[in-house]
This record gives structure tokens, C-alpha cells and sequence, in this order.
């Protein structure tokens, strides 16, 4: 079986329906910020629009739950990742993709999306304020890095003990930030290498980190607008889940080379990581 993890852009490609359609193995799953993301205004109509593929693959769709909730789980095996899916979120998602293709829509939906749609407009606000500080203190993490090392992160091979021991130092202070923007407590003193990488807050930090040496090794600048700095965060927290499972669905270059580093260095760090998946030759022929 395999499960990828769907950014909005991936959701309205053309190919998605190929990889859905070809076998019933092939499942997709949606972090709860991709759906914040389409229902953050117009949400009716956005959701409509973003989920048309997937609505035509209903039992193949899965809804994550949120980050808050999965912050603390160390995911070491293959067995644990079932712990990160919302079930319920998803037989709602579910209903909401039926009553998205009736006419007229039903009244349910009209009352659900009138609910969700400030609440997703507040959540995405909320996430502007905390990438506006975090995106200043990545850039500054990210100079401690010598050439070398920044190559050996930025391709995930040869990374030398040097190097896991200052991005672990440099983890550690960027994940406990995570931690204190999503209002968890750190209940410990400290915590090791051997539990923190199966971590999802850890996890998402070496997103960040890796994301932004990329970005700044692209020759691009910092002080994005804000709605850009939202972007970054959900594209980030979808690459994150992804280690756990097959990858990342997405036609954004940047998030899939990062996604693609950061299951290379997880993997140095001796974490489990799920499967790279491959596309068959059935699909490669489309």
C-alpha cells in the first residue's frame, strides 16, 4: 500500500486522478492545514474546486490530525503511524466531498462551512505571527552551517558526526520554540537523539531548517509576504508527516527537494522513515 502525503497544489493536478486510479492500494492523506487552507474564504466553492479529484476516490482519502496532537507521539516503526490519521475527521471529510457535488448544496454543508470558514481564516492569521519570528531565527541557525555541511544537509549524504552534532544543538532550540508556539508544555529537562527524531515537532523543525538553507542557497531573500510565510508552514508540516509515510505529493520543486533531504537525513540519524515510494512503470507511461 501506499500513502502520500497531498499539498493543494497536488490535489488539482491532472495526475493525481492516474495515481488514485490505478490501483486501490494508492491512498492519499490531507494535513487539517491543507483543508484550513481551502476553507479560509469562499469555502464552499475552493473546496469544491480543491477536492474534485479526490472526491472521485473517497475511500483513498485520509485527514491527519492536527499538530498539536501529535506533537509528543514518537513514531519509531511502521506500526505507530496509524495514530497520526483523524477517523473521524475523515468519514466527515468524506460527507463533505458527497454534499459538495449535489445540487443544490444541502443545507448541512451551507451551516458546516459557515462555522469552519472563520475559524480557518483565524487559524491561518495565527500561523502568519508565528512564521514572521521563526523565519528570523532560522535564517541566523542556518550561517553556523560551514559550505561543506550545508551541502551534506542539503543532499542528506555524507553527513559527518560534526554536523548531526550541531543540528541536533541547533534542533533541540528550534523545536522547543514548536513547542511553546503550539502553547505545549516541555515536561522535561532534556530529552535525547533516540527519542526526539521519531518526534513530529523535531521532525518539523528539520523541515524548517533544511527548507531554508535551500531556499537561501536558491539565492532567494527572506521577509516573504505573509500569505507566502503560511504557505511555508503548511507545505513544512505536510513534508514533516510524509517522513512517516511514502513522500510527498506536490508540484512545488522546493518542497519536494526538501522532503526529499530531509527523509535522507533522518535516515542518517538511524530514524524510521517510511518507504520511499517509486512510481511504477504503469504510471511513468502517463
Amino acid at each position: 500500500m501506499a500513502m502520500l502525503l497531498a499539498d493543494s497544489n497536488a490535489l488539482g493536478n491532472p495526475q493525481l486522478k492516474t495515481y488514485l486510479a490505478a490501483s486501490r492500494d494508492h491512498n492519499i492523506a490531507l494535513s487539517d492545514l491543507t483543508l484550513v487552507e481551502m476553507r479560509k474564504e469562499h469555502a464552499i466553492t475552493n473546496s469544491r474546486m480543491s477536492l474534485r479529484i479526490a472526491s472521485q476516490f473517497p475511500s483513498q482519502v485520509f485527514v491527519l490530525k492536527r499538530a498539536h496532537e501529535i506533537l509528543e507521539l514518537n513514531m519509531s516503526a511502521s506500526a505507530d503511524v496509524n495514530a497520526l490519521f483523524d477517523y473521524v475527521a475523515g468519514v466527515e471529510l468524506n460527507q463533505d466531498m458527497l454534499d459538495l457535488s449535489t445540487v443544490p448544496v444541502p443545507e448541512r454543508l451551507k451551516v458546516r462551512m459557515a462555522a469552519l470558514e472563520p475559524e480557518a481564516a483565524n487559524v491561518v492569521a495565527e500561523l502568519g505571527k508565528q512564521m514572521h519570528d521563526l523565519e528570523e531565527a532560522l535564517v541566523d541557525i542556518t550561517k553556523e552551517f560551514k559550505p561543506d555541511q550545508v551541502k551534506q544537509l542539503r543532499t542528506g549524504r555524507d553527513v559527518t558526526e560534526d554536523t548531526r552534532q550541531t543540528l541536533f544543538r541547533l534542533l533541540k532550540e528550534t523545536t522547543a520554540r514548536f513547542f511553546i508556539d503550539n502553547q505545549q508544555p516541555l515536561n522535561r529537562k532534556s530529552i535525547s537523539l533516540t527519542e526526539a527524531r521519531g518526534m513530529f515537532a523535531f521532525r518539523y523543525s528539520l523541515c524548517m531548517m533544511i527548507y531554508y538553507i535551500l531556499w537561501v542557497q536558491n539565492g532567494r531573500q527572506v521577509g516573504r509576504p505573509e500569505h507566502l510565510r503560511v504557505n511555508d508552514v503548511i507545505d513544512m508540516q505536510l513534508a514533516t508527516v510524509g517522513t512517516y509515510f511514502n513522500g510527498v505529493l506536490s508540484t512545488d520543486k522546493l518542497v519536494w527537494n526538501t522532503s526529499h533531504a530531509v527523509r535522507a537525513v533522518l535516515r542518517q540519524f538511524g530514524a524510521f522513515v517510511g518507504e520511499d515510494w517509486v512510481l511504477p512503470e504503469s504510471l511513468a507511461a502517463h
